[in-house]
């Protein structure tokens, strides 16, 4: 049978194009950031129109020194479809540097430099067993509904050039933050964001997507008023923990190495208005000098976005329990009073203890004078010697908070219980972490402490090294409780334990839960901000609406008096928007 010259070349252009490379995408939608979509969800609620966008375009708002952020979905076609690239790269005034393009600015150590657009591409982790106890009771009403499958969490970045697939009939979403720097005008900036698939946009109309972004005429401040506190294990003693997964050798790992991979994790955290704590020098060292001054958190140093030169405000000495000698504790308050005056600092005495040893908590205290002393469990007059208390969220009373500040103590508050407070588990809904700022500003809680970022191996269940990037249990204890997350709110973007998970990224890679929580922290600036322009009466409404019943206000195994749609959140920070944006 003799072929045609067409045929022939028909033939060989499906030859030299492969029928997987001209799979179509099958659909293409941006939501907002407080909602998580599920890989399976490809018929989701959202996906015609929702809060930021009406089928046609991507509608964003915020302040100067914020970072908004949204969320793309694409949804794969009938076959898999490769060589996926999104480009994003401005915002009208709002650009990424040039140098981005060609590679130079993907050094580690300065990661933040000229990049007020991240892409990331969003990784799913498949929960089969939900956690129990320590976020909620199991099988109550306070368990979130419809949290198994594959859920995304892990967010790992996406270079100017990245390509990747997204699998037939299932969700790839692709996160996307939008820093606002201070110099940028109010008013509207306009950009385009363009889905391509071989080189070129896809078919669909939505592959080239028209962004706006509202300017508020206002600026957030570097220093949050809901202020955090999260500890991260990356201490020479625990060099087998999170170090092991960037050297192959962690004990031999240069300090220089060493520190340059904590300083990573610092800037990461400081990105999300988080600050994270250490606390395992038994003396001041240079590195917490540069925290403290701010000098770890300048251009020089490779960070800019919030709190830029702004310096370090909490310090912990001994985390999770240590004794100071006289002679110590006079090297620590003469340290801070002359480089960190504005640092609150403390001796972490011991951890959650029970009544029994609150004698020896006290004599511990007492010792450490003139360093503050710090105690996870709630208010008691049984320790007269500790300056700071910090309960657990389903501990936390209103009544012991009033009557430490009545003798001029401190009560904190720390992890998150549904349904007391808002959870950090991967298995809760995306607006979880969100809503414990809310929960700090209407209750007048000074900080909130967070007990791990990094918990890779899980010495308490006696299991060793987790693959967090395949597993999501990686937590479990003698008790019983497991856990999906717990403790990681940061992905190691190296793994040279689990070679196979290795991401390429010597700096560690942001949750989708970090990034919950630093939405609920900037929410409260529009709390601040609307309250002191005579908003004050629309914003207790508000808080009186979304939180009704938390705290002590309710009981273990209730259900959540608060909203758990994103979209709810969204409208009342579209509210608080409106009210900042009225003319005076």
């Amino acid at each position: 049978m003799r072929l045609s010259t067409l045929t022939i070349t028909c033939v060989i252009a499906a030859i030299a194009v492969p029928t997987s490379a001209r799979a179509e995408l099958g659909k293409v939608w941006a939501l907002d950031d407080g909602t998580k979509v599920k890989r399976s969800a490809i018929k989701h609620r959202l996906a015609r129109r929702n809060g930021v966008f009406d089928g046609k375009a991507v509608h964003l708002f915020g302040a100067r020194n914020e970072i908004v952020a949204f969320q793309l979905m694409l949804v794969g076609g009938k076959r898999a479809t490769r060589g996926v690239r999104v480009r994003f790269e401005a915002l009208g005034s709002i650009r990424n540097a040039a140098k981005l393009a060609s590679g130079r600015g993907d050094s580690a150590d300065r990661w933040f430099i000229g990049r007020p657009i991240a892409r990331f591409r969003q990784h799913y982790l498949t929960v089969r067993e939900r956690s129990h106890d320590l976020t909620w009771k199991k099988r109550s009403r306070a368990m979130p509904r419809g949290m198994k499958g594959d859920i995304p969490d892990a967010l790992i970045p996406l270079r100017r050039t990245d390509r990747f697939s997204v699998p037939a009939r299932q969700n790839q979403g692709v996160w996307i933050d939008v820093y606002i720097p201070k110099g940028t005008r109010a008013g509207r900036q306009r950009g385009t964001l363009v889905v391509e698939v071989g080189g070129k946009p896809c078919a669909l109309s939505t592959c080239t997507l028209p962004v706006t972004l509202d300017v508020l005429d206002a600026t957030l401040p570097d220093k949050p008023s809901a202020k955090t506190m999260l500890y991260f294990g990356g201490g020479d003693d625990d060099r087998d923990y999170m170090m092991a997964r960037y050297f192959k050798d962690p004990w031999k790992a240069s300090a220089k190495q060493a520190d340059a991979l904590r300083a990573r994790h610092y800037k990461l955290a400081r990105r999300h208005r988080v600050t994270l704590i250490l606390g395992k020098r038994k003396t001041p060292d240079r590195s917490l000098g540069q925290r403290i001054s701010g000098r770890a958190f300048t251009r020089a140093a490779g960070y800019e976005g919030p709190g830029a030169r702004i310096g370090q405000d909490v310090y912990s000495i001994h985390t999770f329990g240590g004794k100071l000698t006289h002679k110590q504790a006079r090297v620590w308050s003469h340290y801070f009073a002359h480089r960190g005056p504005h640092v609150t600092y403390f001796l972490y005495t011991t951890d959650e203890p029970s009544p029994g040893q609150y004698r020896e908590v006290d004599a511990i205290a007492r010792a450490a004078r003139p360093v503050p002393a710090f105690v996870t469990t709630s208010f008691s007059p049984k320790l007269p010697a500790i300056s700071i208390f910090c309960a657990l969220a389903e501990s936390y009373r209103r009544a012991d908070a009033r009557r430490a500040r009545a003798v001029r103590k401190h009560q904190w508050i720390y992890n998150g219980v549904r349904p007391f407070s808002g959870t950090f588990a991967i298995d809760d809904v995306a607006i979880s972490p969100r809503v414990n700022p809310w929960i700090q500003y209407k209750h007048r809680i000074e900080r909130w402490f967070y007990w791990e970022s990094v918990y890779y191996k899980d010495f308490q269940g006696k299991r060793g090294n987790i693959d967090v990037w395949r597993e999501p249990i990686n937590f479990t204890n003698r008790h019983g409780d497991r856990m999906n997350g717990d403790g990681l709110l940061m992905y190691p973007g190296r793994d040279l334990v689990f070679k196979k998970h290795d991401r390429g990224f010597d700096m560690p890679l942001p949750s989708i839960r970090l990034k919950a929580w630093r939405r609920g922290i900037q929410d409260v600036e529009y709390l601040v901000l609307a309250t002191r322009r005579g908003h004050g009466a629309a914003v207790k409404r508000l808080l009186a609406k979304l939180l009704p019943r938390v705290l002590d206000q309710t009981r273990a195994g209730q259900a959540v008096s608060w909203p758990e749609d994103g979209e709810r959140w969204l409208a009342a920070r579209q509210r608080l928007f409106q009210l900042l944006a009225r003319r005076k």
